[in-house]
């Protein structure tokens, strides 16, 4: 074992050993089973079919999970800051606008969608919020990745990650990479260190091959009233650093881990749920399975055969061979010697059965026909479509709002990391020739130990299309039934503050200038 142990006690490292062991052993059936939702998600999952299955070419398991995830991208959200004290407005309103800024300048938008695609498949998708210092020319920036649960192990029983004991987050790192950010543990990266890992490549070999898992261990430590997360790194049984040794601020004064998990459908005892792959491949397995037999039908029905005789006396290589137009035959001819076999076409009952599974992967998913344009039963008014596809997505809403919530700790977390770290000032570009100066100094030196006082409000950065078409005919309508005249300005007002669409506030303070002096609202 090293001898750079440092804070962290011998008998400390060894019970975060041994707890990392117990967390990963316990977690090796859902690695599994994430492991095969991809396969499934890629429709590769034909050879774990017992008999003559081939690779299914049905993937109606895909289509569903892209379009909630098509959903999910309409509905990207934007956080919106609320303050609780009069004082604080003008920082609410500062960090509502550099908010997105930030986002973009973490590509979080890139990192949203491959989250959504995760979730989707395996019914839970983690964020890590960190704060890398080497970024942004060296003064630090935040880091939002997407985690993926095979390399996360948190402690068995717990439904919040808050609650673990301890949170390990491993990635495998190349021998050389290792001794050169930690020459003093050289020694301990022996050329016959073994990994053992779950991986997505078939022949793990060949991902592993001259890399070490390296094991970030994350843990809380109460200082006072205050609690801060620690990190501690090792590789087999050498601790490798660990920030214990760099003083007694911590890692991250939050007290939070720095994961936030986003669920698809929850699950008793654990902070994972499950997704759409465990709930659909079954109907996905019975299409596919179905679909090769009226395929293999249709194939053998479609091919006329022929039963001869061994001593019939017909040339059967002439037979089979549509280029020849004579066939020589020994002796006569007849029902005796050849006959004609075709195959019966299955039963159509069959064919409806198929088309039951595909209704019913789609009525379990709540993937219907005219979320995708489709109409029935004579539906072609285009206010009747919008309204079925808004009935129809009430599951895709569900979901939403729960990476909502998700999102709303994000920012929380984001918000974190600057009261703690910006004490340099970062550059924003608001508007096209506008740039916003930003650091910790505008929290007037509060303890980053006290709570903050911010709420934070969660919108779609912008409507999908259908939305954004009903918004303008209802405007429209208004138009029509002249709202808008400067002699009808009163009443508008009236009207317009007892609905609900986007933009509204804009439009009654573009009224109000309209209205008398006498009658304008102090």
């Amino acid at each position: 074992m090293s001898n750079s142990l440092g804070k962290v006690k011998e008998e400390f490292f060894q019970l975060m050993q041994e707890e990392f062991r117990r967390y990963k052993e316990h977690k090796q059936p859902l690695d599994r089973r994430i492991i095969e939702n991809n396969r499934w998600f890629k429709s590769r999952y034909g050879e774990e079919m017992t008999g003559e299955m081939p690779t299914p070419a049905t993937p109606y398991l895909f289509n569903a999970i892209a379009n909630k995830h098509a959903d999910a991208m309409d509905n990207y959200p934007s956080p919106n800051v609320l303050e609780r004290r009069p004082e604080d407005k003008d920082l609410a309103e500062t960090l509502t606008r550099i908010l997105p800024l930030q986002l973009d300048y973490c590509r979080f938008r890139k990192t949203y969608s491959r989250a959504w695609w995760y979730k989707l498949k395996n019914g839970a998708a983690c964020y890590g919020v960190f704060f890398n210092p080497e970024l942004r020319g060296g003064i630090g920036e935040i880091d939002i990745r997407k985690i993926d649960l095979l390399n996360l192990f948190w402690e068995p029983g717990v439904t919040d990650l808050q609650d673990s004991r301890f949170l390990f987050l491993t990635a495998l790192i190349d021998r050389e990479e290792l001794r050169r950010r930690y020459p003093h543990c050289a020694d301990a990266f022996l050329e016959d260190g073994r990994v053992t890992v779950e991986t997505y490549d078939e022949h793990g070999e060949t991902v592993t091959r001259d890399k070490l898992l390296v094991v970030d261990c994350y843990y809380k430590k109460k200082q006072g009233t205050h609690t801060t997360v620690e990190l501690a790194k090792f590789c087999s049984d050498t601790l490798l650093d660990a920030t214990e040794n760099h003083g007694n601020s911590g890692l991250y004064a939050h007290g939070k881990y720095p994961f936030v998990m986003d669920v698809l459908y929850p699950d008793e005892d654990t902070p994972v749920g499950f997704g759409l792959v465990d709930i659909i491949k079954n109907p996905q397995c019975y299409i596919d399975r179905l679909d090769w037999i009226i395929s293999r039908n249709a194939m053998v029905s479609g091919k006329t055969r022929y039963m001869v005789k061994d001593n019939g006396g017909i040339n059967e290589y002439e037979l089979t061979d549509c280029s020849k137009d004579i066939i020589h035959v020994a002796g006569s001819v007849g029902e005796e010697n050849i006959r004609e076999l075709q195959a019966k076409p299955l039963h159509s009952f069959i064919i409806q059965h198929r088309s039951n599974k595909i209704e019913e992967l789609k009525e379990v998913v709540g993937n219907r026909d005219f979320q995708q344009g489709g109409t029935a039963g004579g539906v072609t008014a285009y206010s009747a479509i919008v309204a079925l596809q808004q009935a129809g997505e009430k599951l895709s809403r569900d979901m939403i709002a729960e990476s909502y919530s998700a999102f709303q700790e994000i920012i929380y977390l984001c918000m974190e990391l600057m009261r703690q770290f910006y004490d340099r000032p970062h550059a924003y570009r608001v508007d096209k020739e506008k740039y916003l100066s930003f650091s910790n100094s505008v929290w007037n030196g509060d303890a980053i130990c006290h709570p903050l006082e911010l709420d934070v409000a969660v919108s779609a950065e912008k409507n999908n299309p259908y939305n954004r078409v009903a918004q303008n005919q209802t405007l429209l309508e208004l138009w029509k039934l002249g709202v808008f005249r400067p002699d009808m300005a009163e009443s508008a007002q009236v009207l317009l503050s007892h609905m609900y669409f986007d933009g509204k506030e804009k439009l009654l303070e573009q009224l109000e200038k309209n209205l008398p002096v006498d009658n304008q609202t102090v």
